[in-house]
């Protein structure tokens, strides 16, 4: 039987190559460590990729070949890369970090079984051997289509020559910005809870609002009307157990949700406690509210993989059910 020919396509895309600056040194000193560090840093670099929609494609030892449909997500990918790694090495010593160049251009690619070649790659893959360390160098091409949409600053190198390079190629060198995100909580204030919590806080208290207030809710009625999608005819009492919240303020939002229309009762036949259901209105507001949630909490969770949001998920789960069960053991 023949073997199925390789699929091979041209297309034109933003391709961004990194390596690791002086890893044989690193490699020298300490083997074992350089090579776990390269491990824990390509994490960070796959998970930034899949988060700006790019593909990565060729993998070799310290080197990244990935492409993106996005000229401007290929660039911000690799600020927000440069940054995180520069977070997750401030604890190591100078001597020992792993510390990336990254090179972007904009040109045709060939795909072959996955991989990535031909004259655009080349280019990427120059200009990655151009950046400094924890810097990231564009091509004439990817310049043009990106610097106007990034706040970043970008120092022109000039025409470069290349070897087997014809003509030279104009390169810009750029890097993630003076105060980066990363840097903004201290090192010891990411190591305490209470401080965390606090900011953690503020930032879920926005974001709920961001779902409520334009809909004239508090912010847990949203989580009422999901509550009451997901299991109709509950009562009051199971509805307080579900939100997490005592009788008394689930029977007040309850009441306030009955007067704009969205929450009826009904005769429950086997018992006394009425049960609740959504009306209409109340269907149709949670059918507007919920891609409303899936958004704001991609835009809260955005720096975590899917693996990542469901282990935190699952920690957070753990913590409020533990703290619960004692707060309501206590109260007995």
């Amino acid at each position: 039987m023949s073997k199925a020919r390789p699929v091979i396509q041209r297309r034109l895309a933003a391709i961004l190559c990194a390596d690791v600056a002086g890893y044989a040194r690193l490699m020298s000193l300490d083997e074992g460590s350089a090579f776990a560090l390269l491990h824990s840093h390509r994490e960070i670099i796959d998970r930034q990729i899949g988060w700006y929609d790019g593909r990565t494609a060729n993998t070799a030892g310290d080197s990244i070949v990935a492409e993106f449909p996005s000229s401007i997500n290929a660039v911000k990918c690799a600020l927000d890369i440069q940054e995180r790694i520069a977070e997750a090495n401030e604890d190591i010593p100078t001597e020992r970090r792993v510390i990336f160049r990254i090179g972007v251009h904009v040109g045709e690619i060939i795909s072959k079984d996955g991989d990535l070649f031909g004259d655009g790659v080349n280019i990427a893959a120059r200009m990655e051997k151009l950046a400094p360390p924890g810097c990231i160098c564009l091509s004439e091409t990817a310049y043009h289509y990106t610097h106007k949409a990034l706040s970043v600053p970008f120092d022109d190198l000039g025409p470069q020559l290349f070897k087997n390079l014809t003509t030279p190629i104009h390169a810009y060198v750029t890097r993630p910005p003076a105060n980066p995100l990363s840097r903004a909580i201290p090192a010891v204030h990411r190591k305490n809870l209470f401080n965390l919590t606090r900011r953690l806080h503020r930032i879920l208290t926005v974001s709920v609002l961001k779902i409520a207030r334009p809909e004239g809710l508090t912010s847990i009625e949203p989580s009422v009307l999901a509550s009451l999608h997901d299991a109709p005819a509950i009562d009051e009492h199971r509805l307080a157990a579900r939100i997490g919240v005592d009788l008394g303020s689930a029977q007040r939002m309850v009441r306030h949700l009955e007067g704009q229309g969205l929450i009826c009762r009904a005769n429950n036949a086997g018992g006394r406690r009425p049960l609740l259901s959504l009306t209409p209105a109340g269907l149709d507001l949670f059918s507007r509210l919920y891609p409303v949630i899936l958004s704001v909490r991609d835009e809260v969770m955005g720096c975590l993989s899917e693996r990542e949001r469901e282990v935190l998920l699952d920690l957070l789960a753990r913590v409020v059910a533990s703290n619960e069960h004692k707060n309501n053991h206590g109260a007995r």
